[in-house]
């Protein structure tokens, strides 16, 4: 049973966890890209972390030299952690991360200002070939852009086997076509838990960057 793993994982790795607690990282630094942790202790007394770590986000001049392209590439690695003690097993965790992008006017009409043509600026998204995430294969993402919403991007979803997991993408290509001005991009990581008895879910995010 789910509830046997995860009695032996926590007791294995909370006197480590204990030991090197999770630090949000400091306002005051210049670095938007600090790593940084949201915790929460649920109302069953688990200790439920958050990640976010080694974001980057680099833009590039798009290969096609379109002035309505953004190309990019994003780094990130999402961690869920699970600490303390608590009279009911966890039955279930999850840890997921990935990026929420936002393009703030379409242009595909051929509009440059003002446009009221239909939402269809197209984003795409690739990972290296063959990554498995949680044994299952990532295929490339395509989604819709709308002008005023913000797509979420997820670089996968891995269930928790014991009281640590974690996501970590490399170099991932990005490229967003028929939008006028930058794309937004704002990485994040979730993590959820179930017992028998409550639900919690945890977030963290990342200061926004653009393409």
């Amino acid at each position: 049973m789910v509830s046997r793993w995860w009695c032996a994982g926590v007791c294995a790795v909370v006197g480590v966890l204990v030991s090197g607690p999770v630090v949000a990282a400091e306002p005051a630094k210049a670095d938007s890209f600090a790593d940084r942790a949201v915790s929460k202790t649920t109302a069953d007394g688990w200790r439920v972390s958050a990640v976010k770590a080694r974001e980057r986000v680099r833009s590039v001049p798009p290969l096609n030299q379109s002035p309505w392209s953004r190309e990019g590439f994003l780094s990130l690695r999402g961690e869920g952690r699970i600490a303390g003690t608590s009279t009911l097993p966890v039955n279930a965790g999850t840890v997921a991360t990935g990026f929420q992008l936002g393009c703030n006017t379409d242009v595909t009409s051929g509009a440059t200002v003002g446009v009221t043509g239909g939402p269809t600026a197209q984003m795409s998204i690739s990972y290296p070939p063959a990554m498995v995430i949680g044994g299952q294969l990532m295929p490339s993402i395509s989604t819709t852009l709308r002008p005023g919403t913000i797509a979420d991007v997820p670089f996968g979803t891995k269930q928790m086997a014991g009281a640590l997991a974690g996501i970590e993408l490399d170099g991932v290509h990005v490229k967003v076509d028929g939008c006028l001005g930058p794309v937004a991009v704002r990485a994040y990581t979730r993590v959820a838990i179930s017992t028998a008895a409550n639900d919690t879910t945890v977030h963290v995010y990342g200061e926004p960057h653009y393409l």
